[in-house]
């Protein structure tokens, strides 16, 4: 009777041991389970894109040497071309994947990634794009469109097309994914190119109107060629005139003090360019 007392006691004691086992194996796996899920998550990089951002070092190409610059202002008129297949998949020259069936540019001395707005002289076509790569170098091509860039700007068949390129945006802020959808791209890109413009007006005092064109493209001409001449800001607006008909005037300033304007003015009269005053 004892010995049978002893092995029921020994039962209760073994029985009582599995009991807690079984009860500690699962409060640690509960535990290990609610520190899972309650430590915070690491930030990982799956917002931001494979690249980086760079303004790069001087480089040559085919005998010439090109200065990537860190510029707040850009405004040029060219060539737009576009590039595709012998690219494709290729990485850019900031590190991410060149994609032909995609929206992107190629420019020479831009800052990676960067913003621009292209204006196609002969049709007035805008595209907002986002350059992340370097080119062209042919001629005097300014900037390189992916295929299907070209495609949406109405250039793909004829292969070039004649542009005004001007700098939006640039930063390593644009390296975050959502740039890369062209439809947010566009809408940033407009919200800083109407603040730009409103800042424009919201300053102006005296202008001074350079020139008056039918043609889009003369007037963009007549920008480039002053450029070079006076260090100030140069800008078209188009007026409608009778017959619905456009004409592209061409305007220096806006100038705060008209002193100023007229230091401007006798400037662009040496260049044998008479000017009209236009306060704002």
């Amino acid at each position: 009777m004892v010995f049978i007392k002893y092995i029921f006691i020994l039962f209760l004691l073994i029985n009582n041991s599995c009991t807690n086992t079984r009860i500690l194996l699962e409060g640690t796996k509960q535990v290990i389970n609610k520190t899972s899920k309650d430590v915070p998550k690491i930030a990982s990089n799956k917002d931001v894109s494979i690249g980086h951002y760079k303004v790069g070092n001087p480089y040559e190409i085919n005998g010439i040497e090109y200065i990537p610059k860190l510029v707040s202002k850009y405004d040029e008129i060219g060539i737009a071309s576009w590039y595709g297949p012998k690219f494709n998949l290729k990485k850019t020259s900031n590190g991410e994947i060149f994609y032909q069936d995609e929206i992107s540019a190629a420019h020479k001395t831009l800052p990676l990634p960067s913003i621009v707005k292209v204006t196609n002289i002969t049709s007035n076509r805008v595209i907002y794009l986002r350059v992340n790569d370097r080119g062209p170098f042919v001629n005097d091509r300014i900037i390189d469109f992916s295929k299907k860039a070209a495609i949406k700007f109405n250039f793909y068949e004829k292969g070039m097309a004649d542009v005004r390129v001007q700098l939006i945006d640039s930063g390593p802020h644009l390296l975050e994914k959502k740039y890369l959808n062209h439809g947010f791209l566009t809408t940033y890109a407009k919200n800083i190119d109407l603040v730009k413009n409103r800042k424009i007006i919201k300053n102006s005092s005296v202008l001074l109107q350079v020139g008056a064109f039918k043609e889009k493209k003369n007037a963009l001409n007549l920008i480039n060629f002053l450029k070079s001449k006076i260090n100030d800001n140069l800008f078209i607006k188009d007026i409608l005139i009778l017959d619905n008909e456009l004409i592209y005037k061409v305007f220096a300033g806006p100038f705060k003090e008209e002193s100023v304007a007229k230091e401007v003015a006798n400037k662009l009269l040496e260049l044998g360019f008479n000017t009209i005053y236009k306060k704002e």
